[in-house]
């Protein structure tokens, strides 16, 4: 990889002044700084344009940033965003390989040189002068492209990195075909005016639980198997993520401990569950956490069941943290919770094991121009972390499981596991 040179891209236009300070809203000011990781690669073979691509690249995202301005600023203290339009760092290499030959084998360690600066799930050191957001483009010798964005937790959740990237895609054919529409404007200021920091005080950030030595595998589950584990709950009528996490649960337990239960953590999104429900491009941080236990001895059916009534259960708290039932003493008290859960993963007195579900995003939708991705791809190095995707065809899975060294020697071994998923299989163009 050479990296033939780097900008920091800003804004076409500059950002009013009765638009410097955006307000953080209280879940934004609780989830932790690092940077979230998406990739997505394009098979364009067409090596004469790659220039013109650049620039148009280039042109779209100076447009995409005065629509969600706050991005090319920097935070201010933990409460605001200093809206100074200093912009993101955009980075352009070249790789002397074909996209074909660097897909054959995409584990995360190949992966890595493709993120800007080595910022994929890092921490801001400096959060008052490190950029929200970090941008590289990886140009292949066949003609491929790979697109990386590093986006700072703080700002937003995975919706969010999404819409941007969704935006900047919609402006980019817009300019190539005038027949295609501009983007709706995201809703910047909905997040805050439902979920406002006020008078709450200022709790300490949700831990991050990064490991020194993980191991992140990927282990794609095609439609068929996830619906032959559909079949297995019965009754239950499971979704494919709740069919597919009960398995990863089961075979988790083994894993990590079996002779102790394991806590489970699974983020959801709010934007549909609160009252009234918001729009898909609302951006900020609306994701909260529901936690179960599960033990050794749970079945694939009760696993399932575990989750569902976990869900529903927790439907009305969810939406008492905004819209018509939202309730202040409930949300200082979970937010006190939150920020007294353990600093260190030795603190932990039970295994730990959280999953976050990217499905039904429409991912691969995301066309520059050059037709749908080939593949978009993630990872994750925090203490026991699932992260789901949808697969290229809208009915498999992609999913990546990160652990220690030695726990992962005893997950990705497990014959249940493997009968119904690959393990790092190659990507096929």
């Amino acid at each position: 990889m050479e990296l033939k040179y780097r900008e920091s891209v800003k804004p076409s236009s500059a950002t009013p002044p009765h638009l410097k300070t955006y307000p953080l809203s209280f879940l934004d000011v609780t989830s932790h700084s690092q940077y979230m990781p998406m990739l997505y690669f394009y098979n364009t073979k067409q090596i004469e344009n790659q220039e013109s691509k650049l620039a148009l690249l280039k042109k779209s995202l100076e447009e995409a940033l005065s629509a969600y301005y706050p991005i090319a600023g920097r935070f201010k203290g933990r409460l605001a965003i200093d809206c100074n339009d200093e912009g993101v760092p955009l980075l352009i290499t070249k790789l002397k390989c074909h996209l074909s030959h660097f897909l054959k084998n995409p584990i995360t360690p190949n992966l890595l040189p493709l993120f800007p600066d080595n910022l994929a799930w890092s921490d801001m050191n400096d959060p008052d002068h490190d950029p929200i957001m970090a941008i590289q483009i990886n140009c292949f010798q066949c003609g491929g492209i790979a697109i990386a964005i590093c986006l700072s937790h703080k700002f937003g959740d995975i919706s969010t990195l999404f819409n941007f990237v969704s935006h900047w895609a919609a402006i980019t054919t817009h300019h190539q075909d005038q027949n295609k529409p501009l983007p709706s404007p995201p809703l910047l200021d909905a997040g805050v005016s439902i979920f406002p920091q006020g008078n709450i005080p200022v709790y300490r950030g949700i831990p991050y639980y990064a490991i020194p030595k993980f191991v992140c595998k990927r282990f794609v589950f095609e439609a068929s198997k996830i619906e032959a584990l559909k079949a297995m709950a019965g009754p239950i009528h499971p979704t494919r993520f709740q069919a597919v996490a009960a398995l990863i649960y089961k075979c988790a337990v083994s894993a990590l401990n079996p002779n102790s239960p394991l806590l489970t953590s699974i983020a959801v999104n709010l934007r549909n569950r609160i009252d009234p429900p918001v729009p898909s491009n609302t951006l900020g941080n609306m994701v909260t956490a529901l936690i179960i236990a599960i033990s050794q001895e749970d079945q694939l059916a009760e696993l399932v069941s575990k989750i569902k009534e976990g869900i529903i259960q927790s439907e009305m708290q969810w939406k008492k943290l905004g819209g018509k039932y939202r309730d202040l003493d409930f949300i200082t008290d979970r937010l006190k919770q939150m920020s007294e859960a353990p600093p260190t993963l030795e603190a932990l007195k039970i295994p730990l094991m959280a999953l976050t579900s990217w499905c039904g995003f429409s991912m691969y939708e995301t066309d520059f121009g050059w037709g749908k991705p080939a593949w978009i791809a993630s990872f994750t190095n925090q203490y026991n972390t699932v992260i789901f995707m949808d697969a290229r065809d809208g009915k498999g899975m992609e999913v990546m499981v990160s652990m220690e060294e030695e726990n992962m020697a005893r997950f990705q071994c497990n014959r249940e596991l493997l009968q119904y998923a690959f393990l790092d299989p190659s990507v096929i163009l």
